[in-house]
């Protein structure tokens, strides 16, 4: 069973064993960790050891005083027997037997070690968790909503200014006609007056090339 051995200064190891298989340990001060380290450098969830192909690694949990590999300050270690780790100012001792590194040499590792500062210059984009992407949805025949205010199709338009065209016209030809009408009522009157009988019209005379009668000044006139 792989071994691991916490030594707070001033205080003696303590040894945790735990399964192979076991796919994660969290580690820190407080009480709901699997290994609970009593030390004001270690931060409440410091760090999880976690399973990988060829054995373990382990991850700083944006801690305080982070974990570090000899002098170096690591984001990511890749746990070694004889590796000089610390969490905090706590020392951590990660050993396997024979048979378990016997076990996991049949296992490819890929190497996982970041410092620190390797991992502050990452993207954020990289560091946020992904968002699960959408289901598509199937392809569902909808009938187009219909617009607000419905629109007059350019036919109609055209409709309604030609029957405008078509209206002014007909007003035209009715002033026209009123016109001539009272034009023809007061040449008939003025005709009857000076004694001519019969159908006659303004028009007719026109067309005909008829004078009017004379009036009573324009016969006195010719007498004279």
């Amino acid at each position: 069973m792989p071994r691991v051995a916490i030594t707070v200064p001033g205080k003696n190891p303590q040894p945790y064993r735990f399964q192979l298989d076991r796919k994660k340990v969290t580690i820190g001060r407080s009480s709901d960790n699997d290994i609970i380290i009593d030390c004001p450098s270690v931060s409440s969830l410091h760090c999880t050891m976690e399973r990988v192909d060829g054995g373990y690694i382990l991850r700083d949990r944006h801690s305080t005083n982070g974990i570090s590999l000899g002098e170096d300050e690591m984001a990511i270690i890749d746990l070694r027997n004889d590796s000089q780790v610390k969490v905090g100012d706590v020392k951590f001792e990660y050993t396997l037997s024979e048979e378990e590194l016997d076990k996991i040499d049949d296992e490819d590792f890929v190497p996982h070690a970041k410092t620190a500062e390797e991992a502050a210059e990452e993207p954020e984009e990289k560091a946020k968790p992904k968002k699960p992407k959408k289901k598509a949805k199937a392809n569902v025949v909808t009938t187009p909503r219909q617009p607000a205010s419905p629109i007059v199709p350019p036919v109609l338009a055209s409709t309604n200014q030609s029957s405008g065209a078509m209206y002014g016209i007909a007003l035209f030809v009715c002033g026209v006609a009123a016109f001539y009408a009272g034009l023809d009522h007061s040449y008939s009157g003025k005709q009857r007056d000076l004694g001519r009988k019969g159908d006659f019209s303004l028009l007719s005379d026109i067309q005909n090339g008829r004078p009017p009668l004379p009036s009573e000044e324009e016969a006195e006139e010719d007498a004279e």
